[in-house]
Parts: C-alpha cells; sequence; structure tokens
C-alpha cells in the first residue's frame, strides 16, 4: 500500500482530464475525431468493384493502438474522398476532404511516439503530395482551403510571369517603416487577392480586428515595425491553431526547435506556438533579430521563411544582398513569400482603396486568472459563466480542452470582467470534476497496447506517463492510467466496447480509372506468410498508403497469407513485377537490384545543366550510405526531401540535386557535416546548436577576428541554421 500511495504521489502530476479525443466512443457514437466533421463525407461509400475478396485479407492487429488506428482511418477515408471528388471534378470538395484529412493527421501529430509510426509518415506524405498535384492542375480552391494551399497556387502563378521587366519597381509605398515595392510580382498577388482569393482576404481583415491591436502593442514595445503584424496573414491566415505540411504551428508559424529558442513550449497538453500572446512577442523578436543579422527587412522576412542560412547562400550565389536580385538564388516559395507579404501589406493599410470594405471582428478582450489543477475547459467556461467556444477562442495552446496536468499556477483566459465570479466558482469545484486518474497492476497476458485499448488511450500515453523506456511491462507492476472523470464509472464497459469500421468493398472507382489512364496495369500478388504492406509496398515500388486505398484496407488491421492483394504498376515495369510475383522471395534482391535504381543511375553526361537526381530506396539503404554515395551529406537529403528524420523506407523515392558536371549539389541550406570539415580552410561551416564564433575558430585554427572579417559580421551573435565562411 506504501508503495502504491508513492507511485500515486510522484504520477497524479503527470495527468488530468482527456477529451472526448482520447476517450473510446460507444459503439453507436460517431468516431470522437471526426464528431465535427459532415457525416456525408464520411459514410458516403461507394460499392468496390475490385476483383478480390479483401474481407478475407483482414485481422485486426492487436498490437495496434485504437486511438491511432481510428484516426488514421478517418484520415485515409477523407483523402479517399478527396481522390474521389477530384476525378469527378467537384473542386470544392476535393479541397475540403484533403484539408479535413490534414486536420486529422494535424491533431494525431501531437500523440506521444507518432513520428516513428510508419503509417502515420507514409499517410501524411502522401495526403500532401497528392494535394500539392491537385493544386496545380485547378483554377479555383474552396473557400475552406487553407492558407498553405492557397500559398500554393500562388507560388504557382507566380513562376508563371514571363515578363523581362517583372522586377522593376513600378511604385513605392514609403509611409510605412518598411518601404513596399510594387512590381509586377507583387501586382500579381494582388490581383489574385482581388479575384480568386478575395473570400481568403476579406477573412483575414475581420480575424485581423481580434489580434491585430494585441500584436501591434507587443511590436511597437519590441521596436519592430508595426506594419510586419500583417505578415501573419500569409504564414497562417490568422489562424492561431493553424499547422502547415512542415509541422509549424500557430499564428506565426514556428517549428518546434525556432518555438524553443524564444520561450516556446509545450507537450502532449498544450502548445505555445498557439497561444497568441507568447507567439506574438516570440515573433517580434525573431524578425527583430534576423533584421540585426541582415540589416534589411526583406532578407530578414525571407529568412523568417526559408531560414538565415538559405538567404546567406542567396547572397554568396548573387554576389547582392538586395532582395530583387537575389530572389532567383532563394528556394521557390521564399521567392514569392515577400511579394506576398507586401501585396497583403498594402491592401490591409488601405483596404478601401482595393475595394475591400470589410468591418474588422471585435478586439479579444480578456482577464487572466491561475489554474492549479487539471480541469475541463468545459467546467472552467462555467466557472467564468461563458460557454466551451469562447474558452477554447482564448486559450487556443490548450490541446486537450483542459489545463495540462501538473502544472501549478497555469495561467488562462477568461472574458474581461469575470475575474471575482470565477474565483468564486473555481474555489467550489468538487473533487471529481479535477484531475482524474487511475491505478492499473498489470495481470498475466496483459501488455501495453492490451490496457491501453481497455482504457481507450494509447500505450505511448502510458509509456510516456510511466516513463518506460519500451513497451514490455512485468506481471504486477502498477501503472497509472489517465481517464477523464466522466469515464472512471464506465472503465469496464470500456474494456467491452468497439469502434465501428468503415465498410469493406468501398474501393473508388474513379481512383482506378485515373490510375489505369495514367498509365498503369492492375496485378495481383497472393500474400504469402511473413508478408508486411510494408515490405510489399517496398518490392512494387509502391506508397503504402497507396496499397491500402486500391484495397481498402483500414488502418488497424493487416494483411493475410492466402488472400490476393491488387496492385498498380506502370506499364512498362509489369514484365519485371510479374516475374516478381512468381519467383521465391530469395531471389527477390537480384532482381530488383537489377533494375530499381536504373533510371536514377543514368550517367551524368546525358544530362545538360543542374538536375534533379531520383532514387528509390532499396533493401538495406539508409541515409548515410544513399549520401556518401553521392558525396553528400545526410542532412542535405532529409533537408530536400523534407524528411523530419532520419528514418527512410524501401521504395521511398528521395530527390539529390546534381549539377552540371555530374557533382552533387546542394539546392537549399547545405548543412557541412563537422567531422568533415573540421581543421580544414577554405570551407563553408554551418552553426549547430551550442557553437560560438571562438569554438569555431578554435576548431578551425583561426581567429575570431578574421571569422567576423569573412563574414561580415557586426559582432559575435550567430545563429543556429547561419554558414560561416572559412577562407584559405
Amino acid at each position: 500500500m506504501k508503495k502504491l500511495s508513492l507511485i500515486i504521489a510522484f504520477c497524479i502530476v503527470l495527468f488530468g482530464c482527456s477529451t472526448d479525443r482520447t476517450t473510446k466512443p460507444s459503439p453507436q457514437a460517431n468516431p470522437p475525431i471526426i464528431s465535427s466533421i459532415p457525416s456525408t463525407f464520411v459514410d458516403t461509400l461507394s460499392k468496390d468493384e475490385m476483383e478480390l475478396a479483401v474481407s478475407d485479407s483482414l485481422i485486426a492487429d492487436s498490437n495496434y493502438d485504437d486511438i491511432t488506428a481510428q484516426m488514421l482511418e478517418a484520415a485515409r477515408r477523407h483523402y479517399q474522398n478527396a481522390l474521389e471528388a477530384g476525378e469527378s471534378g467537384d473542386s470544392t470538395q476535393t479541397s475540403n476532404e484533403f484539408e479535413f484529412a490534414i486536420g486529422i493527421l494535424n491533431e494525431l501529430a501531437y500523440y506521444p511516439g507518432i513520428e516513428n509510426n510508419q503509417d502515420f509518415n507514409d499517410l501524411s506524405h502522401s495526403v500532401v503530395e497528392d494535394y500539392e498535384k491537385y493544386i496545380t492542375n485547378i483554377d479555383n480552391l474552396g473557400s475552406q482551403t487553407s492558407v498553405f494551399a492557397l500559398r500554393q497556387k500562388l507560388n504557382q502563378i507566380d513562376e508563371s510571369l514571363v515578363s523581362i521587366d517583372e522586377d522593376t519597381p513600378k511604385k513605392i509605398i514609403k509611409t510605412t517603416s518598411v518601404p513596399l515595392v510594387i512590381n509586377g510580382h507583387v501586382e500579381q498577388n494582388i490581383a489574385f487577392f482581388q479575384g480568386r482569393g478575395r473570400r481568403h482576404f476579406e477573412h483575414w481583415l475581420r480575424e485581423g480586428g481580434k489580434y491585430f491591436p494585441l500584436m501591434k502593442k507587443t511590436f511597437r514595445e519590441e521596436n519592430v515595425p508595426e506594419e510586419l503584424i500583417y505578415l501573419s496573414m500569409i504564414e497562417s491566415g490568422l489562424n492561431p491553431v493553424a499547422r502547415s505540411w512542415a509541422k509549424a504551428v500557430g499564428l506565426w508559424q514556428f517549428i518546434k526547435g525556432t518555438g524553443k529558442l524564444y520561450g516556446l513550449d509545450g507537450n502532449f497538453w498544450y502548445d505555445e506556438r498557439r497561444d497568441f500572446e507568447k507567439a506574438s512577442l516570440a515573433a517580434a523578436r525573431h524578425l527583430k533579430d534576423l533584421y540585426g543579422e541582415f540589416g534589411d527587412w526583406y532578407l530578414a522576412l525571407a529568412a523568417y521563411n526559408s531560414g538565415a542560412g538559405r538567404v546567406y547562400r542567396a547572397i554568396r550565389r548573387s554576389h547582392s544582398q538586395d532582395f530583387w536580385k537575389l530572389r532567383p538564388n532563394l528556394p521557390r516559395e521564399t521567392r514569392n513569400y515577400v511579394p506576398q507579404y507586401i501585396a497583403v501589406t498594402a491592401m490591409a493599410l488601405d483596404p478601401g482603396s482595393y475595394g475591400f470594405e470589410i468591418t474588422p471582428a471585435d478586439p479579444l478582450m480578456y482577464d487572466h486568472a491561475v489554474v492549479n489543477e487539471s480541469i475541463d475547459l468545459s467546467v472552467l467556461a462555467r466557472c467564468a459563466e461563458t460557454d466551451i467556444k469562447t474558452m477554447k477562442d482564448l486559450n487556443p495552446e490548450l490541446l486537450r480542452s483542459c489545463t495540462p496536468p501538473g502544472y501549478k499556477g497555469y495561467e488562462i483566459r477568461i472574458p474581461e470582467g469575470k475575474s471575482d465570479v470565477f474565483r468564486n466558482n473555481y474555489s467550489n469545484i468538487p473533487d471529481d470534476q479535477k484531475r482524474d486518474w487511475i491505478v492499473h497492476n498489470v495481470k498475466r497476458r496483459e501488455t501495453l497496447g492490451s490496457i491501453a485499448k481497455r482504457y481507450g488511450v494509447t500505450s505511448n500515453m502510458i509509456a510516456e506517463a510511466n516513463h518506460l523506456n519500451s513497451h514490455k511491462i512485468s506481471v504486477g507492476k502498477s501503472l497509472v492510467i489517465p481517464i477523464p472523470a466522466t469515464s472512471k464509472n464506465r472503465a469496464s464497459e470500456i474494456a467491452e466496447e468497439t469502434i465501428d469500421k468503415p465498410s469493406k468493398h468501398s474501393s473508388r472507382k474513379a481512383r482506378l480509372s485515373a490510375e489505369a489512364r495514367s498509365g498503369k496495369t492492375k496485378l495481383f500478388y497472393r500474400i504469402r506468410k511473413g508478408d508486411t504492406l510494408g515490405k510489399l509496398a517496398g518490392w512494387f515500388g509502391v506508397r503504402i498508403s497507396d496499397v491500402r486505398l486500391w484495397n481498402d484496407i483500414p488502418y488497424g488491421s493487416s494483411i493475410k497469407a492466402g488472400a490476393k492483394l491488387a496492385l498498380w504498376i506502370p506499364n512498362d515495369e509489369v514484365e519485371k513485377y510479374s516475374k516478381l510475383i512468381d519467383m521465391p522471395e530469395s531471389e527477390h534482391t537480384q532482381l530488383l537490384a537489377s533494375s530499381t535504381n536504373e533510371q536514377s543511375e543514368n550517367s551524368p553526361s546525358k544530362h545538360s545543366g543542374s538536375y534533379w537526381l531520383k532514387y528509390r530506396v532499396k533493401t538495406g539503404d539508409n541515409l548515410g550510405n544513399i549520401a556518401k554515395r553521392y558525396s553528400v551529406a545526410s542532412e542535405d537529403i532529409r533537408k530536400w526531401n523534407g524528411l523530419s528524420s532520419t528514418i527512410i523506407k524501401v521504395g521511398q523515392e528521395l530527390e539529390i540535386s546534381i549539377d552540371g558536371n555530374g557533382s552533387v549539389q546542394s539546392r537549399q541550406i547545405a548543412i557541412t557535416q563537422k567531422d568533415s570539415t573540421k581543421g580544414k580552410k577554405g570551407a563553408t561551416y554551418t552553426v549547430k546548436k551550442g557553437d560560438t564564433l571562438d569554438k569555431i575558430a578554435s576548431s578551425f585554427g583561426v581567429s575570431i577576428s578574421q571569422l567576423r572579417s569573412w563574414n561580415k559580421l557586426r559582432g559575435t551573435r550567430i545563429v543556429i541554421g547561419q554558414e560561416i565562411v572559412i577562407n584559405s
């Protein structure tokens, strides 16, 4: 009993309320993650026309967290709906369905350990990749389209400009601290927002009323030009909970690393990048630092978007610090980022002149209150005599609709003028509406997965909360399980509940016909013992998500030996893969090795100028040996391909940049590995965490003054990602 009390005392600070996102639903309820999504988008599934019995190929995967599987499956079904809607020409529903799928995946991205989930990474990559392809082929985007899709379209439009004087200033607005140069690129963006993007800009003008007063005050106090607040329009569309395809979050779109540098913390329960007060302060300071780095606001804005390293590279390649001259040497998105900023700022400063007559929303008015326990926002809303929507709008940093556990003195926002009534009501909250948890003693044959399933949480949540280094648990071990107060009496019921699976045989004719028309042939593969979807996707050079779509295999299920899988193969590879289907697995390696990278490994002499090589990952590959093969840093490959980690999978395509004489070059941040440059001169070194000028100077045997001279540094301050030139 004493041991149990100690465990509780140690772990109680880790837990608090969970919401219906982490509570297993009743059989009659919609899955909680899609409860706010119109059911017609989810439940209308066409009959399968596939020539195989998929139902015989599926068995439940007992090692799969129910919640993770449920959310992945919800995302897959919206993704499938998007592909069908796109094939039928319904652009509005296509965009909505893609956005729904991405929204679910963004929610799942906060779950502990999800970055190591192969299905999550594969599906996320596939959804974004196909959405980007779709955006390039349509003229209009729906009103619900995210700002990230909107920017993709703007980038495409801007790249189509061919006028020789598109960089030539036609007008300069000098009434601001940052002069606004109006040229062809900017006019193209203005025209877009006056036309196809009009609804989006009108929405931004309205929403700006909530946040701009706070932002202006913050920027003014930090001595940063106030008009830079309009950068938040193109960053997030003024959505404090926005999460980009590159995993940046909040009004000001901080990635996790940069956010931490500016004091924005977070975990499973809260994310301060979504806190409009703290994130605005961090953005003002970050922009100020970047201006101190480059001495030019346009370059500071470019660095805000792409990182200082890319801007330094563009400066070196162009031999200029004029944004418009170095612009062609920046990444595609960054090239149009500054023109987008200029366009929205010019219009936001004088909307009437551009045809906009919008009444801004009222500014957010609030007081602060302190909460010492983990309490559901619905309870706190009653304390403040308001509704839960208002509480969520005022506290967008809270991820689980409750205050975080183990956080004494957590400060929340409540409607202005409600401080006294809140304090009085808060002091009378009954204990059973505060943090809740139960202790579970592990029994024989139980696994972390089965325990998680019983209580409607994920095994990673239990592992993280109990500080488990692995998912192995021993009989008799006491585990603390976070469950909501309203579910404590339903623990036994939860154990008997099941999650509704989508109907089988619901693959899309549109998806298949599109694949067939794109020059592919359907082959059937008989599943063998030991096969997995990942392995088969690697063998046949396709995405795992495609195999699931073609065969309507829900997440949370695995394949069964003896069943058939349909695979769509490029016509010119049908002969090779037909052999693969019939031959023993022991002979696969030789067949694949002879042809998998045939296209990728063409002689450089066949190409003129710089080009991008496509490399398909083979069995046994890792980023290290691929990087060595092409004489490039593995971090370069990771950056080029938008990889969040060094994990790659068989069949995955990687892009590697090759210059005119066949050697590898870096288009973005060339992150030179320390081991390969240490002690050498005539090199470029990229600043890493913990570096100082003194440390770098000592490593290369040069003086600090030399480093400052070679790199035109005004002081000794350097930032992570900055490239330092080491002259010989």
